[in-house]
């Protein structure tokens, strides 16, 4: 005789599971009774999460840190709405998590129960794909096409909701599921080869054609197969922020990522190309803020992607190929080396450089009594591996990073870009940390931020997860503020924080190494304390609450608007060279 709660169980470990990350209820309760066991035995380990919330964006860590589904649980009611904030997140950014939920007893649904909510009406939205199981037959055919539907095609998130009287049913027998069973195609890889040539052949006829990278090329292992492509032409290569992890910060093509706060110099390489192939990014708002300025730039548009759907957000592409990124790149390499080039881009490059040089005087302010954002950044880099993971979370810190953060190998920088979801920082790195735990890994925070979820920290504490939290700590939603302080007539409202909290007694009151940073050498010795010791440890930084995050835009400006200097200290900001 078989429960359904261990059915459950044992799907999700022949599906690959490893770690859960979640928070029981009374209607989940039934799956963690049959835990025990295994985590007993070290088959599975359970990281007790300390919100629902948190829980989703550990699973959304551990997804993008080894490219495996992430896979996280909560109750019904409030623990279903409190993850759905996470699963979004995962959806916005191309995350494969899966949420096994707890719903109530069949025979109490629509009588307004105890803790019932409508699981499938509130995460369907949010989700790749959500379903309530009906009968106790269906757990490992439904586990199996969670997986399946999470990790195939553009990845995301899925929700299996699972009635408690289900998890407490007896069954004699259940065949193993075979093939997937459900209706749910995923984007496939078309070859049309006349297209692969016909890209070919505007690639090197482009006298300023760039690159754009996306979280895509991360998904699909491309980076190999983008930067031979951008070798073979000479091609500068600019990314999103998703994008970042894609590429290495110290290839000499990589001008940096573009976009709302990106590096100005990235923006105006895009802005000036005469050709730009996206490979794994879409056009979104947040990269190209005016859609019309990029059509006046009358630039020929081309794009790989693997959803198909995103040619038709935004920027329709002259010309589009559908499908995995590695596969399509290594197509147009193979035609790329049966053509002749058109001799060297001296003058692109050229040009490409001296915008670098521009820009640079404005990227790297000189201390003024306070420690700069793009100095701790720098110091991080040099006090940590080169395949250390940073995390971040959600404000200024996280516009910093996108500037100031070199990251080096793939996965190896995540963020939540999609939703901008505060609080992402740390649960993300105690899911990455879980997912690698050979690798050091970096949650570079905002006090705003980190507040949100800093009571994870207790997860960090008793489940023995070496995370380093850097927090800056400026009392202030930073990003909020210099947006009111720029661009609503300095109105400051809402926005500024008192003494509370302590963030070293904070920190310790859970059991982390709590230190106090007051320079650029401080950090330095810190990290390496950390590392060495390797335990939970948070590293207080402050930032003076009157720094901006630059370069920026007004808001809903256009990329030539972008502003590379303070201009309260009465900087001209000349944003273009």
């Amino acid at each position: 005789m078989l429960i359904g709660s261990k059915l459950l169980v044992d799907s999700l470990k022949r599906e690959g599971t490893k770690s859960i990350f979640g928070i029981p209820g009374l209607y989940n309760m039934p799956m963690y009774d049959s835990l025990i066991e295994d985590i007993e035995s070290g088959e599975l380990r359970h990281i007790l999460m300390r919100h629902e919330q948190a829980a989703a964006h550990a699973a959304d860590g551990y997804a993008r840190a080894t490219g495996n589904v992430g896979v996280c649980t909560a109750t019904a009611g409030p623990g279903v709405t409190n993850i759905v904030t996470g699963l979004i997140t995962a959806y916005q950014d191309s995350s494969p998590v899966v949420a096994i939920t707890g719903a109530v007893n069949r025979n109490a649904m629509g009588k307004l129960s105890f803790q019932e909510s409508d699981t499938l009406g509130v995460s369907f939205p949010v989700t790749k794909y959500a379903v309530e199981v009906k009968t106790i037959e269906e757990i490992p055919v439904w586990v199996r096409n969670a997986f399946y539907i999470a990790s195939t095609g553009r990845p995301g998130p899925v929700v299996v909701d699972i009635p408690r009287d289900i998890q407490m049913e007896n069954i004699e027998k259940v065949e193993e599921p075979g093939k997937v069973n459900v209706h749910y195609k995923p984007f496939g890889t078309v070859i049309n080869m006349d297209t692969v040539r016909e890209m070919a052949t505007n690639l090197l006829k482009a006298e300023k054609p760039v690159i754009l990278v996306g979280n895509g090329v991360t998904w699909a292992n491309a980076t190999e197969e983008v930067l031979k492509l951008s070798e073979f032409l000479g091609c500068p290569v600019v990314s999103t922020l998703p994008g970042k992890s894609a590429v290495p910060a110290d290839y000499p093509l990589y001008v940096g990522a573009m976009g709302y706060y990106g590096r100005a110099e990235a923006s105006m390489v895009a802005l000036e190309s005469d050709l730009l192939l996206a490979v794994g990014a879409r056009f979104s708002d947040r990269t190209f803020t005016s859609y019309e300025e990029m059509n006046d730039t009358k630039k020929l548009f081309m794009a790989i992607n693997l959803d198909p759907t995103d040619f038709t957000k935004g920027i329709k592409p002259d010309v589009s190929m559908a499908g995995n990124a590695k596969i399509l790149v290594n197509e147009l390499l193979k035609a790329l080396s049966k053509m002749s080039r058109n001799g060297t881009r001296y003058a692109w490059n050229r040009r490409i450089n001296e915008l670098k040089e521009y820009y640079s005087q404005f990227s790297h302010p000189p201390d003024d009594g306070h420690m700069r954002p793009w100095k701790i950044l720098k110091t991080l880099r040099e006090s940590l591996p080169r395949d250390a993971i940073l995390t971040t979370g959600v404000g200024q810190h996280q516009m910093w990073a996108e500037t100031h953060w070199e990251n080096l190998e793939p996965r190896s920088f995540f963020s939540s870009t999609g939703m901008g979801t505060m609080g992402f920082g740390l649960p993300c790195a105690i899911g990455a940390k879980v997912g690698k735990p050979e690798k050091v890994v970096v949650d570079y925070d905002g006090d705003g931020s980190f507040m949100m979820t800093g009571n994870n920290l207790a997860t960090a504490v008793d489940e023995n997860i070496p995370v380093i939290a850097v927090v800056n700590d400026n009392r202030t939603l930073g990003l909020v503020r210099q947006v009111q302080d720029m661009f609503q007539s300095k109105r400051i409202v809402g926005v500024d924080y008192g003494n509370s909290p302590n963030i070293l007694k904070y920190a310790e009151s859970f059991g982390a190494d709590a230190f106090d940073a007051n320079n650029y050498s401080d950090i330095s010795e810190f990290i390496g304390k950390a590392i060495r010791d390797n335990v939970p440890a948070v590293i207080r930084v402050p930032v003076d609450k009157e720094e901006l995050a630059l370069p920026t835009l007004p808001p809903g400006g256009k990329l030539r608007e972008v502003i590379v200097s303070d201009p309260r200290k009465g900087n001209k900001n000349p944003g273009r060279l």
